[in-house]
């Protein structure tokens, strides 16, 4: 939220010094019908190329893409080596009393099928299917929002020239040609912002997001392997902490709170 939330903020301050330094007014910048031809006609167009199911996950996904974070991976590591460290210490099936106490619902999946007896293939192979389908909605979205980031300028244009069209057509009264000219380029300027301050950096949160999730997904399929496969929790952590940042990487002893 904060980078995106304050990379537009420093953005449209820019915007605004440099039209303020220039003596210019923000009057002739507000165009309700240009707004509102290339917000909706953006959409709308955007809209043909997807399922309506589609279309109704769109909020939920700006609202993601502002406030959203992908999963924390540091925290995952942690909860992985506690878990494989009640794992190698009271067996497997006490794994099932520490269910309702992880909240990431993937990790809950791992290790409920461990608890179940399933094999290492198989849970890799259920894994690996919950993280394409993941990765296949999320695909959806950023394909909306890279399609509505290319389609924001076109719409602009339009708007432009139906009001350069109707401006030719009032050539009796030179007095509005000027106004005319200001209202059609007004809607050029909105396609830009609508494209390059909303619709692109919305697809473009989404997709890092996406990526950041999945890599830390294979990170949690990893570990979870891992506790399945009876690995020591330091084995473990020194493992799962090589998908982390060096900063990250505080070892073993620090993460479970004891002595190596």
């Amino acid at each position: 939220m904060a980078t995106l939330g304050g990379g537009l903020g420093l953005a449209f301050l820019a915007i605004i010094v440099s039209t303020v330094m220039d003596g210019n007014s923000f009057g002739p910048l507000i165009g309700p019908s240009s707004f509102v031809l290339v917000l909706l006609g953006t959409v709308g167009v955007s809209m043909t190329s997807f399922d309506m199911s589609d279309m109704t996950r769109v909020p939920k996904a700006v609202i993601k893409a502002m406030t959203g974070s992908p999963p924390d991976a540091d925290a995952a590591v942690t909860q992985l080596a506690e878990l494989s460290d009640i794992a190698r210490k009271e067996g497997v099936l006490a794994l099932e009393g520490k269910l309702e106490g992880i909240e990431d619902p993937f990790i809950r999946t791992g290790i409920q099928l461990i608890v179940d007896g399933v094999d290492g293939e198989q849970i890799q192979e259920v894994l690996e299917i919950d993280m394409a389908a993941m990765a296949e909605r999320h695909k959806g979205m950023i394909s909306f929002f890279e399609e509505a980031t290319a389609k924001a300028p076109a719409l602009g244009m339009i708007g432009t020239v139906v009001g350069l069209v109707n401006m030719l057509g009032n050539l009796s009264s030179p007095e509005q040609l000027g106004i005319g000219m200001s209202l059609a380029l007004l809607t050029t300027l909105y396609g830009v912002i609508f494209a390059n301050f909303f619709f692109g950096p919305i697809g473009a949160k989404l997709k890092n997001h996406n990526q950041a999730e999945l890599s830390t997904r294979d990170m949690m399929v990893d570990g979870i392997l891992t506790v399945q496969a009876g690995a020591s929790p330091r084995m473990l952590v020194e493992r799962l902490e090589t998908y982390l940042p060096p900063e990250s990487r505080v070892g073993y002893k620090e993460r479970l709170g004891q002595a190596a």
